[in-house]
């Protein structure tokens, strides 16, 4: 009986490493997971992944399965072409890492790497919310605010590693200094880690809410979930963060819109759950600032796939770049 051909898609995140096992129509026939703490540094890294892609390709067979390739999506500045990481501020141990030049010295089959905000792009249009569509902006929420685009149905990668970083966008030119070195970016009014920043700030003003007493008691303590929670239950902090997220998000689509003419934009990412928080005020503020293209024609939805957008689009660029996309 003759194996049905798969590719190796891989996840590689700042807390986790997922693998799975995906098909040409995008089947996820086999799933593993194991965490990023076991390893360390960049030598065990790659001795450990190599060991994990060349273990689950051979057990592709007892599942009737061959694997012809591998596609692997980090955090960071990549350069898909030289297949290195420039810089990974999640996963240190891949800065400045060949990582595709050594793992092909121990691994069967080609690999192929590309930034994980652009594959949870590339995974969005192959199957979830953007499914069909020629042009794609995708937004990851979270630690940070990543960005991945599709152009006429591809993958825009950019040049010297860098593409759709949305979340680096200058908002506010007096803003806060973001980790990036930038001021303003989008990622200090929109992602997790700066909303709860701000949240601090504020309660250290003096603002009402009901997060005071867990922020006197356990300040770490108060982090994305809580804030969450408290937005759900009506608490007018937390409402008015979401709405800062939100109105952030709808400048910055407009913006992007008004640069690149795209009408469909899918958002993501763990902190992207709070969609309902954010959806209102975010709409209101892109049609606001939509002056030269048509409001009605903009879609902004929630992703579909949650935390498989990321394989998918890995598996996805494994497929494209074997020609059997």
């Amino acid at each position: 009986m003759s194996l049905e051909p798969a590719v190796i898609a891989v996840d590689l995140g700042g807390t986790n490493v997922r693998l799975a096992l995906v098909t040409r129509r995008g089947e996820i026939r086999a799933r593993w997971e194991r965490g990023t703490a076991t390893m360390p540094d960049q030598e065990s890294l790659i001795r450990v992944l190599a060991a994990d892609l060349q273990s689950y390709g051979e057990a592709a067979g007892s599942r009737n399965l061959e694997v012809l390739a591998a596609g692997v999506g980090v955090p960071g500045r990549v350069l898909p072409q030289e297949g290195r990481v420039v810089f990974s501020p999640n996963v240190p141990a891949l800065n400045d890492c060949p990582l595709v030049p050594r793992l092909k010295e121990l691994v069967d089959w080609p690999i192929f790497l590309e930034n994980d905000a652009n594959l949870f792009a590339l995974g969005e249009h192959w199957l979830g919310a953007g499914q069909g569509v020629p042009h794609l902006l995708g937004i990851t929420l979270g630690t940070g605010v990543g960005g991945g685009l599709i152009l006429n149905g591809r993958l825009w990668s950019g040049t010297q590693g860098t593409s759709a970083e949305v979340g680096h966008m200058s908002l506010d030119s007096e803003g806060e200094r973001c980790h990036c070195g930038n001021w303003g970016c989008l990622e200090t009014l929109a992602s997790a880690t700066w909303t709860v920043a701000w949240v601090k700030k504020q309660l250290a003003q003096g603002a009402s809410s009901w997060l005071r007493e867990l922020y006197e008691s356990d300040p770490e303590s108060l982090g994305g979930e809580a804030l969450v929670v408290a937005a759900r239950q009506g608490d007018p902090l937390a409402g008015r963060a979401f709405e800062r997220v939100g109105r952030s998000l709808g400048v910055a689509i407009a913006n992007v819109v008004h640069l690149l003419g795209l009408a469909h934009v899918v958002i993501g990412g763990r902190f992207a759950r709070a969609w309902e928080l954010f959806e209102l005020p975010l709409k209101q503020e892109l049609h606001r600032r939509l002056t030269l293209f048509p409001k009605e024609a903009v879609q902004v939805s929630p992703a579909r796939l949650g935390d498989d957008a990321g394989l998918m689009g890995a598996a996805r660029l494994a497929w494209d770049a074997l020609g059997e996309g």
